[in-house]
């Protein structure tokens, strides 16, 4: 499984947050690798009581920094107003610093409730952010693909990729 976009993250996290519309107090972390390609999903710990701190050092311990390039964080809840202070932010940005310095990069916090989510990061296609080189282009694993040469070989003779 290709990660495309935050929302694939949401889709992979919410089972574990509101499993049968009930919302539980679990942490939980998604990992891909440099190919964005699904690594894990797992829960972290089941009383996430709405900060982070205490969990830095297991959210990167379960992280295994040879095979995960790009992870993502979801939890119950919501974020403050923007324009508020919201200390989960900062705590965040703590552990963004912290996983860059294990060459590993987090992509991705939701905030997960019964209704839906809220993304503190990239939630939409990550080839639509221009200005966001940081984030992994995804869409050009499409031109890689052996299904999409040959499609495009008999759909279009002209096109550049059928020859690729």
């Amino acid at each position: 499984m290709i990660i495309q976009a935050g929302f694939d993250f949401v889709i992979l996290a919410r089972p574990f947050i509101v499993p049968d519309g009930r919302l539980r107090a679990n942490l939980v972390l998604v990992g891909v690798d440099a190919e964005m390609q699904l690594d894990s999903v797992q829960v972290i710990t089941e009383d996430f009581a709405g900060s982070l701190a205490p969990f830095h050092d297991a959210l990167l311990v379960a992280l295994d920094s040879e095979f995960t390039k790009y992870f993502a964080i979801a939890h119950p809840g919501s974020f403050s107003a923007y324009g508020c202070p919201d200390p989960i932010m900062d705590e965040a940005d703590e552990l963004e610093s912290k996983a860059a310095e294990r060459g590993l990069q987090l992509i991705g916090h939701f905030a997960v409730d019964e209704t839906g989510y809220m993304s503190a990061r990239a939630h939409m296609y990550f080839d639509q952010y221009p200005r966001h080189n940081d984030l992994p282009r995804t869409m050009l694993h499409w031109s890689h693909s052996k299904l999409l040469r040959c499609l495009c070989a008999r759909c279009d003779p002209l096109c550049q990729t059928a020859g690729a």
